[in-house]
């Protein structure tokens, strides 16, 4: 996953409160100072059950060990907050500051450990930088509240995106693991068993999309603006592991025809017969597919929804059904007029589970796995970068500037947090990714 700042509206952005009304002064800096803490607070929380050396491991390119999430999540604290903000502040320990610096998507240094500094001496950096950014937040001076507020807004929706992050690569690296190491329990929730099969039919026409404003999120989710969309229907519910079985049963990794050129080769190259995390367990006829979870090995549960598909694994298997993905702008206008929610990180549960559905309309849009949609990722029409974009650390913010060699998907994960889920969010990556919690529903012309 590439990693992307959050851009928020300018002026105050801290959250109204019930019922919509403005908050005094004292009122917005303890709102901003229980949020700071929470967030913080979850970072830590998901890598208690860890082991130092297991927080030390790197095991894919583009990752990180669990050490640097934790510790860069706290370089954007100091670099973005505490140094512009808190006069007189001095970096904690300024090698931190190079070390756990923003890192590029893409890198062609091999994965490696990240032994030192050690696992304490990180959780004792988060504790002076929290203590620091609470004083700021008690104690700075009114005429600089409001460009701190933002500041601090960026850095903890940061910490948020990178939670998910974090729990992508922990995964991957306890896979890894010969012993295929359990991260935690799993909890004892009930099968609730596969949303009923459908369509969503819409008549297309005009439409609006993109963030409304004021809105907070990312630069590249506006500005809205309308799109014509010719009749369609979207499925009720995302492709579930049983479905996808059948595909690969009925040979789709082995039929040519079903794939774009550079998917197959991507296939061939890798290997790929299955999703990633997939297993045959047993031999002979009595083997069954089991899935590596963070709850460890388990059985393939044919009901809940796919996840850990590249978008070439999605695509192929929509022509061997005789379908398509969804266009991205589908796919939102769809979202945007129900109320469903599926499975997000604070729901405890970090696998995708099946039927999940709180509210009306289709199930699972937002939350248990990210959809790909057949969108390459652009910026939208009348797109501005930010104001501020030619200073080094607010470029890193524009995620408009990743516009290019990479697939939209949308709505969120079972390890995504909930504001950062939603009808107008948009993930992007590369085609040949299955790392993600990444799933998909299909489309077809109506």
């Amino acid at each position: 996953m590439p990693d992307t700042h959050p851009i928020l509206p300018a002026g105050p952005s801290a959250p109204p409160s019930d019922g919509g009304a403005v908050l005094s002064a004292a009122e917005r800096r303890q709102a901003l100072a229980s949020r700071f803490q929470k967030a913080r607070a979850r970072s830590a929380e998901l890598v208690a059950a860890l082991s130092p050396e297991d927080l030390m491991v790197q095991t894919v390119p583009d990752g990180a060990p669990a050490k640097w999430h934790l510790a860069h999540t706290s370089w954007l604290f100091e670099v973005a907050v505490l140094i512009p903000f808190s006069p007189g502040y001095r970096p904690a320990d300024p090698a931190f500051l190079d070390l756990f610096a923003a890192r590029s998507e893409r890198t062609t240094q091999p994965p490696r450990v990240l032994s030192r500094p050690a696992a304490a001496e990180i959780m004792r950096h988060r504790d002076q930088i929290n203590a620091a950014v609470l004083h700021l937040i008690d104690g700075i001076d009114e005429g600089l509240w409001d460009a701190a507020e933002s500041a601090l807004m960026m850095a903890i929706a940061h910490e948020r995106r990178h939670q998910e992050r974090m729990l992508l690569h922990i995964k991957h690296a306890l896979w890894c693991n010969p012993l295929r190491p359990v991260y935690e329990q799993a909890p004892d929730h009930p099968h609730l068993g596969v949303p009923p099969d459908g369509w969503v039919d819409h008549p297309g026409g005009l439409v609006e999309v993109g963030r409304p404003v004021p809105l907070p999120g990312f630069d590249h989710e506006g500005p809205r603006h309308r799109v014509w969309l010719d009749p369609y229907r979207l499925a009720a519910r995302p492709v579930t592991c049983g479905e996808f079985l059948a595909f690969i049963e009925a040979g789709g990794y082995s039929d040519r025809s079903l794939w774009l050129s550079d998917g197959w080769e991507t296939a061939r190259a890798e290997g790929w017969s299955a999703p990633l995390y997939w297993e045959r367990g047993g031999f002979g006829s009595g083997a069954r597919w089991q899935i590596f979870t963070l709850y460890g090995m388990q059985p393939l549960d044919p009901d809940e929804p796919v996840c850990h598909v590249s978008w070439y694994e999605a695509d192929a298997y929509a022509r061997w059904s005789g379908k398509r993905l969804p266009l991205e702008a589908e796919w939102e206008v769809v979202a945007a007029s129900c109320d469903s929610m599926g499975n997000l990180l604070g729901t405890g549960h970090r696998h995708p589970r099946t039927g999940t559905c709180h509210g009306t309309g289709p199930s699972q849009m937002c939350g248990d796995v990210w959809e790909w949609t057949r969108d390459a990722f652009a910026t939208y029409p009348g797109y501005r970068r930010p104001d501020g974009c030619d200073k080094p650390l607010p470029d890193e913010a524009v995620n408009g500037r990743l516009a290019s060699n990479r697939m939209v998907l949308r709505g969120g994960s079972c390890l995504t947090p909930f504001d950062h889920a939603g009808p107008w969010t948009r993930h992007y990556l590369r085609p040949e990714t299955r790392l993600s919690m990444s799933g998909f529903r299909l489309a077809e012309d109506a």
